[in-house]
């Protein structure tokens, strides 16, 4: 078996290890901002603390975007002589 071609390289144990610890503290700053924008009573603090909360939220999404894209790409291998990739789970 071999890899399609215009593979991504594949991530290695400190990668993942890494990509964890980014996860970990997007969403720990997006429930933090979340918090503070709901506990403030002035609306411009509450309106930058919502801001700040969603773009920590959209960096979490991009991650796992890129984790899921990693996990798909691991998941299709080309069976020498077929002539479709097969899906291996």
């Amino acid at each position: 078996m071999q890899l399609q071609t215009g593979a991504m390289t594949p991530l290695t144990e400190k990668d993942l290890a890494y990509l964890k610890d980014m996860m970990s503290w997007e969403l720990l700053a997006t429930k933090k901002a979340f918090h503070y924008a709901n506990e403030t009573q002035e609306p411009e603090c509450k309106q930058a603390m919502f801001q700040i909360a969603e773009q920590h939220q959209r960096n979490l999404e991009r991650l796992l975007m890129h984790m899921q894209q990693h996990v798909n790409q691991a998941t299709q291998v080309t069976v020498s002589g077929s002539p479709t990739p097969t899906t291996v789970m």
